[in-house]
């Protein structure tokens, strides 16, 4: 009867063990799992943050700082330049480009949408998994303005959002806040 009694007791100790480690696999894969998406979330951030940052540097090439800005509101910055970021040239027109938080189809909501004239641009048009997108403009002397002509500078503040790699889990969100300097008007010293 001990007997039994010991093998019931070693099958219970070592089942428990068995779900101990199955639990754990399952734990360390969801791990890996989230940290490999936040690896691809910083990476993506670190693309999008270099793209609008090269965009908005180029704002007001060949125009007057005073000219450079059609409007620059909380949620959209609309400037003018003579670089032709289609053909990565500069022109003898000037181009409208605006950078604006947008409606895409799914899976991917909304986007940051860079238009040149109207026409998204192809190789850097639309930044997915954005969900938020904010302005601030600043002075030549870092002082905030709402004046498009005085706008030297823009604070960008961006949220992304990605989905859980696994159904039921919480998403990922992550807020990156950089600065962008209108290099010609801010170089111009105006």
């Amino acid at each position: 009867m001990s007997f039994i009694i010991d093998l019931i007791g070693a099958a219970l100790i070592g089942s428990m063990l068995m779900l101990m480690m199955i639990t754990f696999q399952f734990q360390m894969q969801a791990a890996t799992d989230r940290a490999l998406y936040a690896i691809n979330m910083v990476d993506h951030m670190d693309q999008a943050a270099t793209r609008m940052n090269n965009v908005i540097a180029l704002a007001g090439v060949g125009l007057s700082p005073a000219t450079a800005v059609k409007y620059a509101t909380a949620d959209s910055l609309v400037f003018y330049t003579y670089w032709d970021f289609q053909n990565d040239t500069i022109t003898g027109s000037s181009k409208t480009l605006s950078i604006k938080l947008s409606n895409v189809p799914s899976p991917y909501g909304t986007a940051v949408v860079i238009r040149q004239n109207g026409v998204p641009l192809t190789d850097l048009g639309y930044l997915f998994w954005i969900n938020e997108l904010k302005f601030r403009y600043y002075t030549k002397g870092d002082a905030l303005t709402t004046t498009a002509s005085l706008v030297r500078s823009a604070e960008v503040r961006v949220s992304f959002f990605r989905n859980s790699p696994r159904i039921g889990g919480k998403p990922l969100v992550t807020k990156l806040q950089f600065k962008c300097y209108f290099m010609n008007a801010y170089m111009q010293g105006a």
